[in-house]
């Protein structure tokens, strides 16, 4: 009986403390909204603007809740707003008190953002005085998130001009698993960690500059390993209206590529250097349509070659190899005013691109090799190299081609050169070094029945006497080697102004002209 006693009291301090840990939660309950709504108010930074039309609070699941929510961010200099957000809901699961009181810590299990619906204007961030790191606000303890997720979100960047969206998705779907951030993480440029995440959006558009845009249907990105279905890199403008806008000729593009892989895709800084390592990427399907109007002024400003665009890149990049596989090319040029554009084309595209790197310390060059069918019947290798690291830009390429019926080009042919070729070249090996200045190299042919014509001004007819002159000077194939080779050498200096592909054209002319008029080996 005695022992029943010494328990009562204790029974009743049980029940006093739980009487009143009771009490406070249900106060704490009904003035948690009230203490939330606070704590927003003092604790935003002056230049973030929140309102939202109503808030849930639940203190024993730990759950906040705010629906219908406007954000808007101003510079914090000026009055200028350069950032709206509106959402249908955001709410937070599983905040732990624990974290919150006791280590300074916020910890939550869940945050969600439904409908995050982003408009930032480029063009209203104004330039800092200084280069001290800035977040978007001010955190005076660390955040943890263990699931962030965004649903159906869409977001646009406007800049000034006629075409005002500079970049617009939608449909984004956005996953990051154990995020942590704090108030000296926020400042960085990449202000958050996590261990994993995954993205998911569609119908992405990028405007490109006065005369092009690319669009994409969907892109997905999880771990590093990147998906783009249905790339869409085109012209603004038909070709008419393109040749009215530019000054000086600039090339009319339709590139369509229907799937695009890349893993193992890593992006961070070196000091203020932004890197992007990845591993393998695949390009599958792309067809591209060039024409040019040469009919337009040239543009003679100064052309790079691809080894120095790579070095000077702004930021720093390691791509090991990239496959291209089953392409499609369509080159044309607008010559005259009344006759069509010829055309030139490469199908069956396959390529392969190795060390697509600017790192100089790599010391590997970067290699091309390209097989296609020239006009659709022709086999054609082209093996290519170049060093990103040596400042003179020096390069090596080789070729070969096989079974080309030459009269395949004379629509080509006729509207650029006012010209007609027949015969056919059974082989052709061509191999240059070069660098920024001048190349050098040989070629040897093996060719039947080759003749040139050259046609009237216009082109309604052969004019005989150059077609005569002309075909004086080229060999029909009888002074050849043992094997059927005839021989020619390559030296040609660069014209600064034109593209590589310019420069390789001129190194594969040169070779062939010379092989055809030479005198053999």
């Amino acid at each position: 009986m005695s022992r029943k006693k010494a328990k009562h009291p204790i029974f009743l301090i049980f029940l006093t403390f739980l009487a009143v840990f009771l009490v406070v939660v249900v106060i704490v309950q009904l003035k948690a909204k009230t203490l939330v709504e606070d704590f927003l108010e003092r604790k935003l930074p002056a230049h973030v603007e929140l309102d939202y039309q109503d808030m849930d609070v639940n203190v024993w699941k730990g759950t906040i809740g705010l629906e219908d929510i406007s954000i808007r961010l101003f510079d914090r200099d000026s009055v200028l707003m350069n950032t709206e957000v509106s959402m249908q809901a955001i709410t937070l699961h599983g905040l732990s008190y624990w974290q919150f009181f006791v280590n300074q810590h916020i910890a939550v299990d869940e945050l969600k953002l439904r409908q995050p619906q982003i408009d930032h204007y480029l063009h209203k961030v104004l330039p800092k005085e200084n280069d001290d790191p800035q977040g978007v606000v001010q955190l005076l303890k660390t955040i943890e998130i263990k699931v962030l997720k965004v649903s159906d979100g869409r977001l646009k960047l406007f800049q000034e001009g006629k075409d005002s969206i500079a970049f617009q998705t939608e449909a984004i779907n956005f996953n990051l698993m154990e995020a942590q951030t704090g108030p000296e993480k926020i400042k960085e440029k990449i202000p958050i960690i996590y261990s994993s995440y995954n993205l998911a959006s569609e119908n992405l558009f990028v405007d490109l500059g006065p005369f092009e845009e690319l669009k994409v249907d969907a892109i997905s990105l999880k771990n590093g390993n990147a998906g783009i279905k249905n790339l869409d890199l085109h012209s603004k403008f038909d070709k008419a209206k393109l040749s009215e806008e530019i000054k000086t000729q600039h090339d009319h593009i339709s590139l369509k590529i229907p799937e695009i892989t890349l893993d193992s895709i890593q992006v961070g800084f070196r000091k203020d250097s932004l890197f992007i390592v990845t591993g393998l990427g695949n390009i599958n399907g792309p067809k591209a349509e060039i024409f040019r109007d040469k009919l337009v002024t040239e543009d003679r400003t100064h052309k790079r070659l691809y080894s120095e665009m790579l070095r000077e890149l702004p930021i720093h990049i390691d791509i090991p190899k990239v496959k291209v596989a089953d392409g499609n090319l369509v080159y044309s040029e607008q010559v005259e005013t009344i006759v069509a554009p010829g055309e030139i084309t490469f199908n069956d595209i396959n390529a392969t691109l190795q060390n697509i790197t600017n790192k100089s310390q790599n010391g590997n060059k970067t290699r091309v090799s390209i097989d296609a069918k020239l006009m659709n019947h022709a086999p054609i290798d082209l093996d290519w190299s170049f060093d990103v690291s040596k400042e003179n830009d020096p390069f090596t390429a080789s070729g070969v081609i096989k079974n080309f019926k030459t009269s395949s080009i004379n629509d080509f042919l006729e509207s650029n050169l006012r010209a007609r070729a027949k015969g056919t070249i059974d082989r052709m090996y061509f191999t240059v070094s070069g660098n920024v200045i001048s190349s050098a190299g040989d070629m040897k042919m093996k060719y039947d029945d080759f003749e040139f014509s050259v046609l009237k001004k216009n082109k309604l007819g052969v004019n005989k006497l150059l077609t005569f002159l002309g075909n004086i000077f080229i060999n029909d194939g009888s002074r050849a080697d043992e094997d059927g080779f005839r021989y020619g050498s390559i030296e040609v200096e660069r014209d600064p102004t034109k593209s590589f592909f310019n420069y390789l054209w001129l190194n594969v002319r040169e070779g062939t002209v010379n092989t055809l008029v030479s005198k053999g080996k």
